[in-house]
């Protein structure tokens, strides 16, 4: 058996394995994880979180909605806000209890994409819930690739485990939302779609070699069910 990492199958062979059972072009639902869909969703998550818990991601949720305040998911009009607290429900549903992994989650892109600092989460949440924030802030994707490459290199080979988690909850709830945006847009986006999804093959596949086997499946089922979708042409950026 190998022990080699796991790859999602190629454009070719998904296609073909899709075939069967989606004779016809693949269609979308009429909506998507609509804001109101998703806050039903998290306010019933909540729930089932002790008392204290529930305090802080409530804080911290709202923390990270304010900094995003204006943002959108790309190619669409669903608030920015909908993608962090999804990743937020995706560890939970992995099991993940941890206070800080679940804070950080919700705030994963605040440092990344608003004006929000170290410093700040780590005087409104602490330093764990910091730290792990720091290490899911990715270089500017528009500086040299070293930058980038070198970026991925260090959170394989220094990053913590709940840092190897999330990045995978990340990416797997930002292949779902790619997957929906080519399904509802068609060619506009497919190129794009598929240089990240080739990206992701080198950025984080490498991550699920000791992840949860719900995490390892997430991500390798949610770039599977992509790879069908993309331009072939895009996929091979590197």
């Amino acid at each position: 058996m190998s022990t080699g990492p796991l790859e999602p199958p190629s454009v070719g062979e998904s296609g073909d394995a899709l075939a069967p059972i989606a004779p016809s072009p693949l269609a979308w639902p009429e909506h998507f994880d609509t804001a109101a869909d998703v806050q039903d969703a998290w306010d019933q998550a909540l729930a089932t979180r002790p008392a204290a818990d529930r305090r802080t991601l409530v804080r911290a949720e709202a923390f990270g909605r304010e900094r995003h305040e204006g943002q959108a998911r790309r190619g669409s009009d669903t608030p920015y806000w909908v993608h962090p607290v999804r990743v937020a429900m995706g560890l939970m549903q992995w099991g993940v209890t941890d206070r800080d992994a679940l804070v950080a989650a919700l705030l994963h892109d605040v440092v990344e994409d608003t004006v929000t600092t170290p410093e700040e989460i780590r005087s409104a949440f602490g330093a764990r819930a910091e730290n792990l924030v720091v290490w899911l802030t990715a270089p500017d994707g528009r500086l040299a690739g070293d930058a980038v490459r070198g970026y991925y290199r260090r959170l394989l080979e220094q990053g913590p485990p709940d840092a190897h988690l999330l990045k995978i909850a990340d990416r797997s709830d930002n292949l779902r939302s790619i997957q929906a945006l080519v399904m509802r847009t068609g060619d506009q986006h497919r190129r794009w779609a598929g240089a990240y999804l080739n990206r992701t093959q080198w950025q984080v596949l490498p991550l699920v070699a000791d992840a949860p086997s719900r995490a390892r499946v997430a991500l390798v089922t949610a770039m599977a069910d992509l790879a069908p979708l993309v331009e072939p042409g895009g996929f091979t950026e590197s």
